[in-house]
C-alpha cells in the first residue's frame, strides 16, 4: 500500500509538472480542469513508476538467492490483472490521439478481422515463443492450444474491456455507431495485446 501511495504521488506530481511546462495546465483554466488532466496523466504517471521500480529498482538483499519461479508464481486472477495493468497503461497514452479514431474510419471488415488475429498471435508469441527475459514455458504433457485459450484469448477479452473504458473516458465513443465503436476498440487493441503481454513478461518473476 505504502509503495502504491508513493508511486501516485509521484505520478501525480511529475504529470502536473510536465503537464505545466508543456503549457497544457494554464493558470487562466478553471482548477476543475487542472484536477481531471493532472488526473488522468498521474494513472499511466504512476503505473511507469512501478513498473520503472520493479525492472531498475535494486534488490533489498542481495546476498540471498531468488527464490525458485515456481515459488513465484502468479495465479490465474492475478495474471489476467497484469494483462489489464499493462493493457492500461500503453491505451492510456495512445487513446487520446486523433490516430485511433482515423485509422479505424479507414479499416474495412477485412482489415479489422487481421488485426484481431495479429493481435492475438503477438500476445501469445510475445509470452511463449519469444525469448525474453520471464518468458513463460508450457508444462510437459500440456496441449500447444491450452496456454492460448486459457490466457492468451482472455488476455484479449481483458484488453478489450480496457479498450472500451478507455475510449468511453475520452468521450471518443461518443455518437459513434456500435460498428464503428468496435472498430475503434479494434485498432486500440493491437498496442493494447502487446502491453498487456510485456506486463506478464516484466511482472511475473518480480517478487
Amino acid at each position: 500500500m505504502r509503495d502504491a501511495i508513493v508511486a501516485y504521488a509521484l505520478g501525480i506530481l511529475t504529470s502536473a509538472a510536465i503537464l505545466t511546462l508543456l503549457g497544457i495546465v494554464m493558470e487562466d483554466q478553471p482548477p476543475r480542469e487542472w484536477i481531471g488532466k493532472i488526473a488522468l496523466q498521474a494513472v499511466p504517471a504512476s503505473i511507469g513508476a512501478l513498473l520503472g521500480r520493479s525492472q531498475l529498482g535494486g534488490q533489498q538483499d542481495d546476498d540471498k538467492e531468488q527464490e525458485p519461479a515456481e515459488e513465484a508464481s502468479t495465479s490465474y486472477t492475478g495474471e489476467l490483472f497484469m494483462m489489464a495493468v499493462g493493457a492500461l497503461f500503453l491505451n492510456l497514452n495512445i487513446a487520446p490521439t486523433e490516430e485511433v479514431i482515423a485509422i479505424s474510419y479507414k479499416m474495412t471488415h477485412w482489415h479489422s478481422m487481421a488485426t484481431i488475429v495479429i493481435s492475438i498471435l503477438l500476445m501469445h508469441a510475445f509470452v511463449y515463443a519469444a525469448k525474453f527475459r520471464g518468458t513463460h514455458t508450457l508444462a510437459g504433457k500440456a496441449p500447444a492450444w491450452h496456454a492460448l485459450v486459457r490466457f492468451t484469448l482472455p488476455g484479449y477479452v481483458v484488453t478489450s474491456l480496457i479498450s472500451v473504458c478507455v475510449l468511453w473516458t475520452f468521450g471518443r465513443l461518443d455518437d459513434a455507431s456500435l460498428a464503428q465503436a468496435m472498430m475503434s476498440m479494434i485498432v486500440l487493441n493491437f498496442p493494447g495485446a502487446v502491453g498487456a503481454a510485456s506486463a506478464r513478461l516484466v511482472l511475473r518473476d518480480r517478487p
